[in-house]
């Protein structure tokens, strides 16, 4: 790991992506409250301790996705994989924005429209530098699924796997992912209904999906989807203390995401 001033476009884009993606990831990591309303979510009345949502179910992918291609990759030498996966998340973020643009009443709002720009723009300017990383279930000959780690691969496939149902579920289903995380739309932001659709599903959906397909070497991507389990449980916990959001939801929750992250960082580190 190391760090130099970048000089180039692509080394711009290679740091400035990832660096913004770190910053929303701190939004709602310190402000949860503040930065669930901008994003024109609340708490569900009643359930005040799904504020943790925003310091571990939203922040915790930003954060673990930026600050993984920023930590694990060398804007000279850059991973493919870390890009790709950057890339696919701020593109299936952008996709979620035109979903919730046409089916969540939202296609005049403004703010929705910049923030797909933004996201499109983000993409595009990964897309841009992107390397097809090999994927080992997209070869012809000689790979299968989940054949890394031996015996003990089943077991980052299936977190693998449920990433990305959790990611398609609010990019396709965004009333039952409200539902999940106890939060809804503001009474003036109805269209935000459809919110989990560009701001939440994104990187579940890329880091799950990447991890499925593979790509070689896989040791980077499966450290980042532990990662995210892992900054999932600690933010749940860090707002149970900080913002007194104890409840057995949040609880059994904080346990459950912690050892989903703990496992797969486990076997990773065991195959090393």
């Amino acid at each position: 790991m190391s760090f130099s001033v970048p000089n180039t476009a692509s080394e711009f884009i290679l740091t400035g992506v990832p660096f913004l993606t770190l910053l929303l990831g701190l939004a709602f990591l310190v402000f949860p409250k503040r930065t669930l309303r901008v994003f024109g979510l609340q708490t569900v009345p009643g359930m005040p301790d799904a504020i943790a949502e925003g310091r571990s179910s939203f922040a915790a992918p930003y954060l673990v996705a930026g600050l993984g291609c920023l930590l694990l990759q060398h804007p000279l030498a850059p991973q493919p994989s870390l890009v790709f996966m950057l890339a696919a998340g701020w593109s299936v973020s952008a996709f979620g924005r035109i979903l919730q643009m046409v089916l969540d009443q939202g296609g005049t709002r403004k703010r929705l429209h910049l923030r797909f720009s933004i996201s499109a723009g983000l993409a595009a300017g990964l897309w841009f530098i992107a390397e097809m990383p090999v994927f080992r279930c997209l070869q012809l000959a000689g790979g299968a699924c989940g054949t890394a780690y031996a015996g003990l691969g089943v077991w980052i496939t299936l977190a693998a796997g449920l990433t990305l149902v959790l990611g398609l579920i609010a990019l396709f289903g965004p009333a039952l992912g409200l539902k999940i995380l106890r939060l809804q739309a503001r009474s003036n932001m109805l269209f935000s209904r459809g919110e989990t659709r560009g701001t939440l599903s994104g990187f579940y959906v890329s880091i799950g999906g990447t991890v499925l397909l593979m790509p070689q070497p896989v040791d980077f991507l499966v450290l980042v989807l532990g990662a995210l389990w892992l900054v999932t449980g600690i933010g749940r916990l860090v707002s149970m203390v900080v913002d007194r959001a104890w409840s057995r939801y949040n609880f059994v929750a904080t346990l459950f995401e912690l050892a989903v992250g703990g496992v797969v960082l486990g076997i990773l580190f065991r195959a090393i």
